[in-house]
């Protein structure tokens, strides 16, 4: 790509919406995490001639010698982005990609020793990497139209909508607000559920999710009972009228319905607000993925795609 270039760029926006597009890759959502976690912030971009083909903007900080960029928390997609090729011949179409990709790879390879790339499920065609020897991961969500939630309400499997059904009979309530503690406290307790220990403490957590609540980043519901107890919780990121599922909790495995009933609420409430389309990031745990499947979404596949140089290479 000749007339082609690397362009790197500090405290603007991309000024192209790609087909990828989402919050993860906004430059707010960045900034929090970089002034947060103290991450130094780069954005890039590829340009043929006056025209934006492609961009990039990535985190990444300094571990003992060593330059790395490591998927951030609540942070599903974080790869390339790329200029909407529709109408191009399928085959220019290709090479254009593959030449973006090619130049990205080369400025992350000379700054950065690691990097990781969490691709976007439109971006199916993953050859350049393989060929650039990156590791590959494939990744599975499922994604719901919810532009009809009559039509959403017939794809249910019949086991979730009588759980819908005897959540509402107990009298659960969705609440929207910006309060954040209770979601905190339940998305660790959730967590450590597994066996695991979270990668935050409560007030860390804390402080994330209000930033992200400040920038209109992240929207918090909670499900609450008849005894005005808060039993589950959810963020959820509105982007240019599609939504995305964050974070989320529960005060305890024995109130399984509560949870599918608040995620079937909040769909309700997006729908009404014209929001049309849900995705629930990540289905790769299979009991998780069993929760997310009785909604009738469809299931994506995205790529994690990861680079390796010189030391490091020995170390990973």
């Amino acid at each position: 790509m000749s007339k082609s270039q690397m362009t790197p760029k500090n405290g603007i926006n991309l000024t192209f919406t790609p087909p990828q597009s989402n919050p993860f890759q906004s430059y707010d959502w960045l900034k929090v995490y970089s002034e947060f976690f103290n991450l130094s912030l780069n954005i890039l971009l590829v340009r043929k001639g006056e025209e934006i083909i492609s961009g990039l903007i990535y985190p990444f900080k300094k571990k003992f010698l060593f330059k790395v960029s490591t998927p951030l928390l609540f942070t599903y997609y974080s790869g390339i982005l790329f200029q909407d090729f529709k109408g191009e011949k399928t085959q220019k179409r290709i090479m254009q990609k593959n030449e973006a990709i090619i130049k990205i790879h080369q400025h992350l390879e000379q700054t950065l020793d690691f990097f990781t790339l969490k691709l976007h499920y439109t971006i199916d065609d993953i050859r350049q990497f393989k060929w650039l020897a990156y590791k590959i991961k494939p990744r599975h969500t499922f994604i719901l139209n919810i532009e009809s939630i009559e039509k959403l309400w017939d794809r249910l499997s019949n086991s979730l909508k009588r759980k819908i059904k005897d959540a509402r009979e107990q009298g659960f309530k969705l609440v929207k607000t910006t309060s954040v503690d209770e979601l905190a406290q339940q998305q660790i307790l959730s967590f450590e559920r597994t066996g695991g220990k979270f990668f935050l403490n409560f007030n860390e957590l804390k402080q994330l999710l209000e930033k992200l609540v400040q920038k209109k980043l992240l929207t918090i519901y909670y499900l609450i009972d008849k005894n005005d107890q808060i039993v589950a919780s959810r963020g959820v990121s509105i982007w240019n009228g599609k939504a995305y599922d964050i974070v989320a909790g529960t005060i305890g495995k024995e109130i399984d319905n509560a949870s599918h009933f608040l995620v079937w609420k909040i769909l309700e409430d997006l729908s009404s607000n014209n929001v049309k389309e849900f995705d629930f990031c990540g289905a790769d745990i299979e009991s998780v993925a069993f929760f997310k499947m009785q909604f009738g979404g469809e299931i994506k596949i995205s790529f994690e795609v990861s680079y390796t140089k010189g030391l490091l290479k020995f170390l990973i």
